[in-house]
């Protein structure tokens, strides 16, 4: 009987390792792109051209395949174009995994051999990059023989690793503050330049606005910072299905649908109160609508209660300056328009906390 019970509790540790096998093998085939069901994901691996971030083209089998085609380095006809790469030869994978698509990368300690700062930094940001390509991955965590991580992406700064490994290319410490708003939903994917302008600032001004900080809309260390630690904002009302939240306290919109938050939006709602608060829906949608106590024109306007839209406005500050109605940007407003259709959940939170 006693041995009956410890087969019957070998089986089921098999089992339970099995299990985790599954779990680990699907979190991975959750970053693959739609037609990889082969197992084959074709993605871009980083190395370096006379210092300079270089993507050089690999099919392999799941993310572990690109990772190890990226440690396996340049092939023979790479290295004559000049490619090269910082990771030491050898560098094994220990681990890797999949949570909340964050890629967890446990390494051997020889990815850390001749630990020079440049080096390092070079090394880091070919593995940041490589996984960053990948579809679906939205954060890297690097560790070392198992220990803490010696850095994280959010949280892991690849701007410095630009500016101090190749710091002629000035363009991409803001491209990668860009491409990190507009995984978060404060900036829309086309406005990822990598220069600088009116569409990054107004991001930078709700990242500040939902995050608590001073609302300049310019970019510093704080909000730099900010970002690192940053994940996409969750809505304040559990409700299904396509809807809007505006919250008066953080004076942003949100676009919303099954709870998740796909965009972030700066506006500027009623002075002294003006828009109430509530659960109401779009009942009138008015490409150009002209406001006749105010004598104005309301362009991309979704009337959600009486006379009060969320429409473009020329002047739109951090804080409530209308008479009620929901300012956006000109660039933003259409994006509301066409998201808000007829019947669309609008919920005004007052409060937030």
């Amino acid at each position: 009987m006693g041995a009956g019970l410890d087969g019957r509790m070998l089986n089921s540790r098999r089992v339970a390792r099995a299990s985790v096998l599954v779990i680990v093998l699907a979190a991975l085939a959750v970053c693959a792109p739609a037609g990889a069901s082969s197992g084959s994901l074709s993605s871009d691996v980083w190395f370096l051209q006379d210092g300079r971030p270089t993507a050089a083209a690999r099919s392999a089998p799941g993310i572990p395949g690109i990772v190890r085609a990226l440690l396996a380095g340049p092939n023979r006809k790479e290295r004559a174009q000049g490619l090269r790469t910082a990771i030491p030869t050898g560098t094994a994978i220990r681990d890797l995994r999949i949570s909340r698509q964050v890629v967890t990368v446990d390494l051997a300690a020889r990815f850390t051999s001749g630990r020079d700062a440049t080096s390092l930094q070079a090394r880091v940001g070919q593995l940041v990059r490589t996984l960053r390509d990948v579809p679906g991955v939205r954060g890297v965590r690097v560790r070392i023989e198992g220990g803490v991580p010696i850095g994280l992406f959010p949280g892991y700064d690849l701007r410095r690793i630009v500016r101090e490994a190749v710091p002629e290319e000035t363009a991409s410490g803001l491209r990668d503050v860009q491409e990190l708003l507009a995984a978060l939903g404060f900036m829309a994917p086309t406005g990822v330049t990598g220069q600088p302008g009116d569409e990054t600032s107004v991001a930078v001004l709700a990242f500040q606005k939902w995050a608590g900080l001073a609302r300049t809309g310019v970019l510093d260390a704080q909000v730099t910072s900010a970002l690192d630690r940053a994940t996409r904002p969750v809505p304040m009302l559990d409700r299904p299905g396509k809807r809007v939240e505006i919250l008066l306290g953080r004076q942003v919109a949100l676009e919303i649908v099954d709870n998740r938050v796909e965009r972030v939006f700066h506006i500027s709602s009623g002075a002294a109160g003006r828009t109430p608060s509530g659960a109401f829906h779009v009942y009138r949608k008015e490409r150009m609508s002209w406001s006749v106590p105010f004598s104005t024109w309301m362009p991309w306007a979704s009337y959600f209660t009486g006379g009060i839209a969320l429409h473009a406005y020329p002047s739109v500050p951090a804080y409530p300056a209308s008479h009620g109605c929901v300012r956006m940007m000109a660039r933003d407003a259409p994006l509301m328009y066409a998201f808000a259709t007829y019947g669309t959940p609008v919920d005004v939170v007052r409060e937030y906390a």
